[in-house]
């Protein structure tokens, strides 16, 4: 009996527990971890996103970098061509003085470099029956002025001329100034024949300056070695050649500016010479110490 009792008493204890813990189970709310959903990437995220990453700058600095490099080295190379052939060619270093002195004493105001058809257009005019016939611009001004010889000098870019497609070169068109010159010719004797050249065309007869454009009173534009001659024409019909009186009027600066310029410099350099060798300055002050010597003549 007493064990039926002690049974009875343990059901009921378990049924009094579980009657209280089952409503606290089924009340608990059970907290799980799940990972939010995935956000697909927007249009800038996936197509501009390199674009802030340091990877792609590190890239853009070292790219600048490198073309000015290119860019110095290009600079570099043709400013040492350049000196190396006006070393060796007078005239490339006559033609490279007077583009220089056209631009400062240029009259219009042509300062465009890459666009050269902004600045002032050069155009020819020829005779056509009797007819007065204005071309296209077959150039562009760079500047101008009259040098010392008389010849007028006009720097200028011509249409289409560019080194490698792209950069304008600057040409120099010289017209001459003067009535007459004078060539010397040899002879197989040795000796020089003068030969008079008279009834030149003057410059203000070939080229008119213009409000905004430049005239040239001739058929065409000729080339003789580093410089431009214009190509005029007779009343006759026959071709007047200008290369010859060109060539002597600037045969003419060569041997007076530059030969006076390079005798100047061997002058100096010669002088610096002499002060660097001992032996020469020992040589001069031996002499010059024996001169200011006074030797006492003997008593007669």
């Amino acid at each position: 009996m007493k064990r039926i009792t002690k049974r009875i008493n343990y059901f009921l204890l378990a049924f009094i527990i579980l009657t209280l813990i089952i409503p606290l189970i089924s009340s608990a709310t059970v907290v799980v971890n799940t990972p939010p959903p995935e956000k697909k990437p927007s249009f800038f995220d996936t197509y501009f996103g390199f674009l802030l990453s340091p990877i792609f700058w590190g890239f853009v600095i070292f790219f600048i970098v490198f073309i000015l490099i290119l860019v110095a080295i290009f600079f570099i190379a043709r400013w040492i061509i350049g000196f190396l052939k006006a070393k060796n060619n007078i005239f490339y270093q006559l033609r490279k003085d007077r583009i220089k002195l056209s631009k400062i004493h240029s009259r219009y105001d042509s300062k465009h470099w890459f666009k050269v058809q902004k600045n002032t257009p050069i155009r020819l005019v020829s005779k056509d029956t009797g007819k007065l016939i204005v071309s296209q611009p077959i150039a562009f001004h760079r500047g101008d002025y009259t040098t010392h010889e008389g010849n007028v000098i006009i720097s200028m870019n011509l249409k289409g001329n560019n080194k490698w497609f792209f950069f304008p070169l600057t040409s120099l068109l010289v017209i001459p100034n003067k009535e007459s010159v004078d060539i010397v010719k040899k002879r197989k004797d040795k000796k020089d024949e003068i030969i008079t050249i008279n009834n030149l065309p003057q410059a203000k007869d070939i080229i008119q300056f213009n409000l905004g454009e430049i005239l040239i009173f001739a058929e065409s534009l000729s080339s003789v070695g580093e410089f431009y001659v214009p190509v005029l024409k007779a009343k006759d019909g026959k071709i007047i050649d200008l290369s010859l009186p060109v060539y002597q009027s600037l045969k003419e600066v060569v041997l007076g500016d530059y030969l006076y310029q390079q005798t100047k410099d061997f002058v100096d350099l010669s002088k610096k010479g002499i002060t660097m060798n001992p032996n020469m300055q020992y040589e001069i002050k031996t002499k010059d110490a024996n001169t200011n010597v006074e030797v006492p003549q003997a008593n007669k």
